[in-house]
């Protein structure tokens, strides 16, 4: 393919970090090589240090990815809040010139015709500046929390010009399409959807029967709704003396959830299994009896961008259950690879798990609904779409 086909994407977020943003661009530019080139940065901007490890990630990466010291400026709030105003002048604009430079001349080097913004709220700035200064095209990647949140800093509150300024916006869900129309103006023909994938050659279904135990994964964070589900499944455990519920993730929520745990008396049927490797996660899938996560929309709009964890599920052949918020719904077919529910609705949550749970049929036809489902969906299908939705 030839180097003027090339494409940049400039992030932060890129493995080694975790997260679900930093796995699907890996996942893009894994099966979208040699096409795809990366810019990245050897330092973690939230944390002002080296990220441990990454030189070990790109090796193993099998695309381009080029690190530099920064690609947005630092947090560093003790010394902003020192100097006040100067940070500005002193922080800010140095490394916001570097991070420039360093992606027009990435771009030239790698005879890119198009640079992909891979962080809305911490490089909508480059975004606007590149459209100004420079030839190339500019996309900007949405995946939907960074688009709903309505508190951010200084860099984030140009969300709204960097979306107006961009030549495309590729949405990860048809809930951030609409909200990028209804919230920041973008023309509706000016985004393309471009839904995550999943790693279907690793997720697939076990050959051991199913154990009875609920599984949720995700960070313990207010948004992803296991306070409900934990509340939901003790309202129903009395009905389903042998199954538990296992909560895979660690986050701010642990010890809040652990409290309500014990305040529900269940601690010897729901497990908080903190982090796991991701050959535990595999099989977890592959066990569970269901999959639940029934995620929520909180005051200040933070909400789930897509739900990649459900296809996760479904692929391994299980059925799920998911809050009607965000872009879990584009995740999930409701009726025919698991159910959606108010995630706020504690009575909601539990008729599900009290459906699947109590009707083997059903979660078998949802299960094998989700398969088929999933199948459908691998990486190399989302870097299909990645391609056509820049290059149109």
């Amino acid at each position: 393919m030839s180097e003027a086909g090339a494409i940049l994407l400039v992030t932060n977020m890129m493995p080694p970090l975790i997260g679900g943003t930093p796995m699907v661009y890996d996942r893009v530019a894994r099966h979208a090589a040699p096409r795809v080139r990366v810019l990245s940065a050897w330092r973690d901007p939230d944390l002002a240090r080296p990220i441990p490890a990454w030189r070990t990630a790109d090796a193993a990466a099998g695309y381009q990815i080029r690190r530099v010291a920064w690609l947005r400026p630092p947090r560093v709030e003790a010394l902003r809040r020192r100097i006040g105003l100067l940070d500005l002048l002193l922080i800010d604009l140095p490394v916001m010139m570097f991070a420039l430079a360093a992606t027009m001349f990435q771009a030239w080097r790698t005879g890119a015709r198009t640079i992909v913004i891979g962080e809305l709220q911490g490089l909508g700035w480059l975004a606007i500046l590149l459209a100004l200064l420079s030839p190339w095209r500019v996309v900007i990647y949405t995946h939907g929390e960074e688009v709903v949140q309505k508190t951010y800093n200084r860099l984030g509150r140009l969300r709204g010009p960097a979306l107006r300024a961009a030549d495309r916006v590729l949405a990860v869900s048809s809930f951030t399409r609409d909200r990028l129309v209804r919230d920041f103006g973008v023309a509706p023909e000016r985004i393309r959807l471009v839904p995550n994938g999943v790693a279907i050659e690793r997720f697939i279904p076990g050959s051991d029967p199913s154990e009875p135990f609920v599984l949720g994964v995700g960070r313990l964070i207010e948004r992803k709704g296991f306070d409900r589900l934990i509340e939901a499944f003790a309202s129903v455990a009395g009905d389903f003396p042998g199954h538990r519920l296992r909560i895979a993730g660690k986050g701010p929520e642990e010890a809040k959830l652990r409290a309500l745990i014990d305040r529900l008396g269940m601690a010897g049927r729901i497990e908080l299994l903190g982090p796991v490797s991701d050959a535990d996660l595999l099989d977890l899938y592959r066990r569970c009896a269901l999959f639940a996560m029934p995620n929520r929309a909180l005051a200040d709009g933070d909400t789930e961008g897509f739900g990649l964890i459900f296809l996760e599920a479904n692929a391994c052949g299980k059925p799920v259950i998911g809050g009607r918020a965000g872009g879990a719904v584009d995740a999930i077919v409701d009726g025919e690879t698991g159910l959606l529910v108010d995630g706020d609705d504690v009575a909601a949550i539990a008729d599900a798990l009290r459906a699947l749970l109590g009707d083997p049929a059903l979660r078998d036809r949802l299960g094998r609904g989700g398969l088929a489902h999933a199948r459908r969906l691998g990486w190399d299908h989302t870097a299909r779409l990645f391609l056509e939705a820049v290059d149109g």
